[in-house]
């Protein structure tokens, strides 16, 4: 029955609480009489009763590792209601610093933003955002080892904890009044090759605030996973899907064309090099040289002492560290460059034209095989010291903090990023050849012009202090009226630079004069009040007023109903207002260039997929275009250009529990947004490319030299040599406000637990989420596009996804089955039908030797490929690699031990 006495709960039930900080040893009535007072995820009001009107979720931890998860990605993966489509894998050909992102109800999926909608939070208060973008806090830095539980907030709460929870909030709580010595072990292995993963764990504890009035805890957790190369995998092993050859493969290729003149036609170099259909160029499945999964190292670690001062207080001292290594790799570098005439590589029957600057010859279209594959790495700091202080002051609950947190990124490359100038004068000099085997002068000055260095740093850093109370203002004839208030502010100050060697690096598509950082202050007043209608009717109202050095101030209200007309119902709703200013990065972002997800024809020289005379086809026909993306602040642009995204969330559900043992739990949902912002939609620019012409920038309008703060020639490869045609230089995707989002869905929860049966307990979990509708605008009062089962412009909706599991326990032995699944879609290209994924993951564990549990396990036990996906937003194809493994059946081990 629901009970408001009830504080725990189990995993996957349809609210939660979380014991939020120490609890006064002393109160007016004898501690065998209290009721524990705890704080809930979603409230700054200490509550009897766990069930609010917020719908939470709570997945401990323990259960977690059962299932073989090793990282808080996967677990957050766990999570019905999230959506993500940005984790460790992006890495791969992108510039990410190897992050993972959470992103509850998808809301960023249609805009291909970072997910900045989704408020990660380390016991109740904020980490630094990743310094790349400043978006959205990297799920690397949280130490698994030292989490006991995550509580899921399925609701936006900009009211409560500030203006980036508009999707919701998701509470990593930490191990409290830990003692002893725990160690763990764990080995996870494909059945196929690759991809093996190793992880240990150290979590010390000594004290108790109960008897000895101090408690510290350590928690250091490691973790190395190999990578894994598209070509071990089947379905990742081509970029040609269906006999698609165009679609899925580049017009730049190795050997390289001659102005459009194949040297190495009609067969080209397979299997990297093909004929197209109509056998008139090569292609190259760039796919065959990637990895799908990133080599990645990390250690994380966590220090908390404890120290009760009197009867009423505690004092803590924290400090988070962790660190995130990665190293990726992708296809050889494709480039553009001029090759003379008198080459003895220039080939027998290419046309001969004078190209200004350089004097007769060809532009050699080349992918620079022999320089070797694109090889990038992250490498990611995320730290956090904090000093907290809670208990009870003249009858009020208080908690405050002081502290600061920061996240620092490198980004390097390693191998297969050139000195452009070296390679160009080794081709007009002779010495390198782009369409064949290199002779030794070629090897050894290709090997020289190798560039290992870091390409890019930034830093995010939030200084920040809190404080809180709460408290019973007055008993009211249903019940004590509940008052909470509380004060924020936040400093943060973000840099992000370009080294002076990115501007030999023509493939990264990076300014090196792009330098930019960003500062502001924060502050925020916060209220709650929980009243008491009747005796099973409660009312909360909320409100927050958040003020910005940078973009003015707003208010933020939130009211919650929570209704129990009998001891099996519970009905609840919620309304809440969000504002969401940009972030540092969205404002202060320097132009880079980075190529389109898609392949494009240019509208002008290669119409209806066929080039004009003069104009290279490698060059304008089906070509991944380079697009500048920036903050308005990034290129000299008002800041004021961007406006504030706003939306409105609603909430409406019920809660039956007809049995002890049996709960059900259904929520409605719905979010509006309104001026989203992200980068201008390159499906927008080449959808109507007559409306946004103003958004194409061809050679001719780029500067010939150097500028300081501007893109010129030399930035891009394909105008390096000016070619007379005038292709597209890049097109522009300049950070700025698109239209609304509107989407809405249903949350469904069912559990039951078994009580003893001569056959041991049994239970079942279900969390499911369906989503009904997704539509959003590409731009301001543009057209509606409809997104719930569909691959929108940079990724899925999935319709319905679920985390089912079944356990079983009898003494010292226990078993869980669980199941994780996403409906089908329609694909990126409106035409292939995406089948459902479905994993089923097995665990049986053993605990017949006191403090020893050794567990063993199959993830993925039926060995389910990906399903087919034609999607080319990621540099991974054949299958979408944000929302499925590819190890395929992997046998995992794992053996804990606590020494006392």
């Amino acid at each position: 029955m629901l009970k408001r006495t009830r504080i725990s709960i189990a995993i996957s039930a349809a609210f939660g609480a979380s014991v939020a900080g120490y609890v006064p040893a002393a109160t007016a009535q004898d501690s065998s009489q209290r009721l524990e007072r705890i704080e809930i995820t979603g409230s700054s009001l200490r509550r009897v009763d766990a069930e609010t009107a917020l719908p939470v979720t709570v997945i401990k931890t323990e259960d977690l590792v059962r299932q073989g998860v090793t990282t808080v990605e996967q677990a957050v993966l766990r999570i019905a209601a999230n959506q993500s489509n940005f984790g460790s894998s992006a890495a791969i050909g992108a510039t990410t610093g190897g992050k993972a992102e959470a992103d509850l109800r998808g809301l960023s999926a249609a805009s291909g933003t970072n997910a900045n909608k989704t408020l990660v939070l380390l016991n109740g208060r904020r980490l630094a955002n990743h310094a790349f973008d400043a978006a959205a806090v990297d799920l690397n830095a949280i130490p698994l080892s030292a989490i006991d539980r995550i509580e899921v907030l399925r609701d936006g709460a900009s009211a409560i904890y500030g203006t980036d929870a508009i999707g919701g909030v998701i509470n990593f709580i930490v191990r409290r009044d830990f003692q002893g010595l725990e160690v763990s072990a764990e080995n996870q292995a494909p059945q196929k090759s690759g991809a093996d993963t190793n992880r240990a764990s150290l979590t010390a504890g000594f004290g108790s605030l109960a008897k000895q009035r101090f408690n510290v805890m350590l928690a250091l957790d490691w973790r190395r996973q190999e990578n894994l190369q598209a070509d071990e995998r089947k379905f990742s092993e081509t970029g040609i899907i269906g006999g698609n050859i165009v679609a899925g493969t580049s017009g730049t290729s190795f050997p390289g064309d001659a102005s459009g003149f194949e040297p190495s036609l009609p067969n080209c170099n397979p299997p990297r090099s093909i004929p197209n259909p109509a056998g008139t160029a090569c292609r190259y499945d760039f796919t065959r040289d990637i990895d799908i999964l990133t080599t990645n190292e990390q250690l994380t670690g966590l220090l908390r002492g404890s120290f009760a001062i009197g009867a009423d207080h505690t004092a803590s001292l924290e400090y988070l560290r962790a660190e995130n290594k990665g190293t990726a790799q992708v296809a050889p570098a494709p480039t553009s460059m001029f090759i003379p005439s008198t080459s003895p590589f220039f080939p027998a029957g290419a046309p001969v034209s004078a190209v200004p600057g350089f004097g007769n010859g060809a532009i050699a279209n080349w992918r620079m095989v022999p320089a070797g594959k694109r090889t990038s790495g992250d490498d990611t700091t995320t730290e956090r010291l904090m000093v907290e202080m809670q208990g009870l002051l003249a009858g009020w609950d208080y908690r405050a903090a002081l502290g600061n947190t920061k996240n620092q990124s490198d980004a390097s490359v390693k191998r297969g990023y050139v000195n452009d100038g070296m390679i160009q004068n080794g081709i007009i000099a002779g010495i390198i050849n782009p369409f064949g085997p290199q002779p030794p002068a070629g090897t050894a000055l290709i090997e020289q012009a190798q560039v290992r260095a870091v390409t890019l740093t930034g830093e995010n850093k939030v200084d920040f202090a809190d404080f809180r109370v709460t408290k019973d203002l007055m008993q009211m004839a249903a019940g004590p009226l509940a008052a909470a208030f509380g004060v924020e502010h936040r400093k943060e100050e973000s840099f992000f630079e370009a080294t002076d060697i990115t501007a030999q690096l023509g493939s990264l598509g990076i300014d090196p004069d792009s330098d930019t950082k960003g500062d502001r202050k924060a502050t925020a007043l916060f209220t709650e009040f929980g009243i008491p209608l009747m005796r099973n009717l409660d009312l909360t109202l909320a409100a927050r007023y958040d003020k910005y050095s940078d973009f003015g101030n707003t208010t933020n209200p939130k009211i919650g109903i929570r209704y129990q007309p009998t001891r099996q119902i519970l009905v609840r709703g919620s309304y809440n207002k969000g504002f969401r200013a940009p972030t540092l990065y969205e404002i202060y972002q320097p132009a880079s260039l980075t190529f389109t997800t898609d392949n494009y024809d240019d509208p002008v020289l290669c119409p209806g997929g066929v080039a004009v005379p003069g104009a290279s086809p490698g060059v304008v026909c089906g070509q991944q275009v380079l697009q500048r993306n920036a903050g308005p602040g990034g290129i000299g642009q008002p800041v004021s250009s961007l406006q504030p995204e706003k939306s409105d969330t609603f909430t409406v559900g019920f809660v039956f529990e007809p049995t002890q043992s049996t709960s059900i739990g259904i929520d409605l949902w719905s979010i509006k947004i309104k001026n989203q912002i992200s980068a201008y939609p390159e499906q927008a620019v080449f959808g109507d490319p007559v409306a946004n012409a103003g958004r194409f920038t061809r050679c001719s309008q780029l500067p010939a030299g150097p500028i300081a703060g501007q893109i010129d020639r030399s930035d891009v490869d394909v105008c390096l040599n000016f070619p007379t045609f005038d292709p597209i230089a890049f097109i522009d995707g300049t950070t700025t406000n698109l239209g609304e989002l509107r989407t809405r869905g249903i949350d469904l929860s069912f559990n039951w637990q078994s009580g003893a049966t001569p056959y041991g307990r049994w239970g079942f979990g279900l969390d499911g989420t369906y989503v009904d509708e997704y539509r959003y605008q590409r731009e301001r009062n543009g057209e509606f596009f409809s997104a719930a089962g569909r691959y929108s412009d940079n990724a899925p909706v999935f319709r319905w996804q679920h985390v089912a599991t079944v356990s079983w326990g009898a003494g010292s032995w226990s078993a869980l089955l669980a199941n994780r699944y996403k409906s089908g879609y329609t694909d990126q290209d409106e035409v292939n039908q995406v089948r459902h994924y479905s994993v089923f993951d097995a665990s049986v564990t053993w605990t017949g030797v006191r403090n020893l549990t050794i567990t063993g396990g199959i993830l993925n036990m039926f060995d389910e490929d990906p399903p087919v996906s034609v999607q080319s937003t990621t540099f991974q194809r054949g299958y979408d690699p944000r929302f499925t493994d590819p190890r395929g059946r992997t046998y995992t081990v794992r053996v804990a031990y606590k020494f006392f």
